[in-house]
């Protein structure tokens, strides 16, 4: 809500599009319908939209056959699931171990709210711990201070398997730190 995982989802897919990877997206806010998956349409990406639900918990058959179906009418090199914000991970990695050959997860912090939200909603600091790539958005409207204290909070929630967690700030906005998370996501590929 605000992070800009829309924005970034745009650069991110734009950037794997061009390096001839094919990708295919699936969102899921669950809630109302949300905007997301058209407005990836109009940017020319293809996007199944998981609604009535969360896939962690609610819709997870859904993901399975989103995963199935996507693959079989794509058959993409890079699947990205733009869950939502309050989604707990864990449950997803359970549900998709057996359909997917790789899961690689990138979290998306906002830089300006990461203070105000890690100590008010848990589910912030499990996504961060599940995270192999941590991305603080909103770099530009940040100074350099900013940006090192909340590396070192995001530092102090990694569990200690995931210290050689990548934390990297980056605008999604004007897609600064965007082809470094691209490079980050494939180089194990």
């Amino acid at each position: 809500m605000g992070s800009g995982k829309t924005t970034f989802l745009l650069n991110f897919g734009k950037g794997l599009a061009d390096r001839d990877v094919t990708v295919g997206i699936l969102v899921n806010d669950f809630g109302e319908v949300t905007v997301d998956g058209d407005t990836l349409e109009d940017f020319g990406m293809e996007a199944t939209e998981i609604a009535e639900g969360c896939v962690c918990c609610e819709v997870k058959q859904s993901l399975v056959l989103s995963i199935r179906d996507l693959k079989k009418a794509l058959d993409p090199d890079v699947i990205i699931l733009e869950t939502s914000g309050v989604a707990s991970l864990i449950p997803i990695f359970r549900t998709v171990k057996k359909y997917v050959d790789d899961i690689d997860t990138v979290t998306l912090v906002d830089l300006a709210r990461y203070s105000k939200i890690i100590d008010s909603f848990e589910v912030v600091g499990n996504q961060i711990r599940a995270a192999d790539l941590v991305l603080l958005n909103k770099r530009d409207l940040a100074d350099e201070n900013e940006i090192k204290d909340v590396k070192n909070k995001v530092r102090d929630v990694l569990d200690r398997n995931k210290m050689d967690t990548d934390i990297k700030a980056i605008s999604a906005r004007d897609g600064e730190g965007v082809d470094e998370a691209i490079n980050l996501v494939l180089e194990d590929r």
